[in-house]
């Protein structure tokens, strides 16, 4: 497997730094249409030493999750992105098809250790989102449709992929909760991701295993790994303590999760993709203005990795 990470923000300090602790691919946040902001990107990244190889976060999805008007222009928008990725270069696209578009957190302060700050969710509050998830429609979308719509997205998209050769990975819903504010939501467990790559057999329609987003439901990582592994394109190192409508995000080191047990597997299954540290908490002097994402935290977190893979 490759350590990568989503460098932000995206500067030459920051690719700087990713470079000298071991980081081998970046990862890219949706730059918006067109191939120009891609080539650009790759520029930069290469320049560091690194290649620019996965796209994820903020691809535009939310009318074709709900099958929204307007759900054609943005399967147009994601095809003519796939065959933008190919043409600089890069091998996979990691989507989600979460009903609130993103990821939602009920607060970004939860304390951590020595005084640092992660994210946290609890049902219990959960109007107080403090992520940029843009949030589900009024209208509500029942778990069948979901799972149609779905269907009708990767017969679709699948046909352009594999003549890219991008693969896609879908990320777990984040919380994995079967209902939010009484939407839906269905890609939740082991189970659901088996039946993900059930519904379109093709080497291009992947998955990305996010220990994380699976663990609060009591998912065992080890065995999903396992019976998945094939599938996996890209996976996220994340840990947390706790259960799906209440748990905080930790250290990588300071969790449930046994990272050591989830990266002898991923040796065990062959995966040899790429793999970021995921959300990391804000450390002191950083401003949590993007929390999950700052900086410094993720330097540990690559260290931690690199770690378990020499020693596992």
């Amino acid at each position: 497997m490759k350590l990568s990470m989503l460098v932000n923000p995206f500067n030459e300090r920051n690719l700087a730094l990713a470079a000298q602790v071991g980081v081998e691919e970046v990862v890219l946040t949706y730059p918006g249409p067109g191939i120009e902001p891609l080539l650009t990107a790759k520029k930069h990244v290469e320049a560091a030493g690194m290649r620019l190889t996965v796209l994820e976060r903020k691809i535009p999805h939310r009318r074709l999750v709900h099958r929204l008007p307007g759900w054609e222009e943005e399967l147009a928008g994601f095809q003519s992105l796939l065959r933008n990725m190919a043409e600089v270069g890069m091998t996979v696209a990691c989507y989600n098809w979460m009903p609130a578009e993103d990821w939602q957190r009920t607060t970004c302060t939860s304390p951590e250790r020595g005084g640092s700050f992660s994210t946290a969710f609890d049902l219990r509050l959960v109007d107080q989102n403090v992520t940029d998830a843009d949030g589900a429609p009024e209208q509500k979308t029942p778990a069948a449709a979901l799972w149609d719509n779905l269907q009708r997205f990767l017969d679709a998209i699948l046909p352009v992929a594999e003549g890219c050769g991008v693969a896609l990975a879908l990320h777990p819903d984040d919380p994995p909760l079967s209902s939010i504010r009484g939407q839906d939501q269905i890609i939740t467990s082991n189970e659901a991701l088996r039946r993900v790559v059930e519904l379109a057999p093709s080497k291009a329609n992947g998955l990305c295993y996010c220990t994380g987003s699976l663990h609060p439901t009591g998912a065992d990582l080890v065995a999903g790994i396992r019976d998945l592994g094939p599938h996996i394109r890209f996976v996220h190192a994340r840990n947390v303590r706790g259960t799906a409508d209440n748990f905080q995000e930790t250290w990588h080191d300071n969790g449930d999760i046994d990272m050591a047990a989830v990266i002898r597997e991923l040796k065990a299954v062959g995966f040899s993709g790429p793999m970021r540290p995921d959300h990391a908490p804000s450390m002191a002097g950083e401003s949590n203005e993007t929390p999950g994402y700052e900086p410094l935290g993720k330097l540990f977190a690559i260290g931690y990795l690199r770690g378990l893979m020499h020693g596992t």
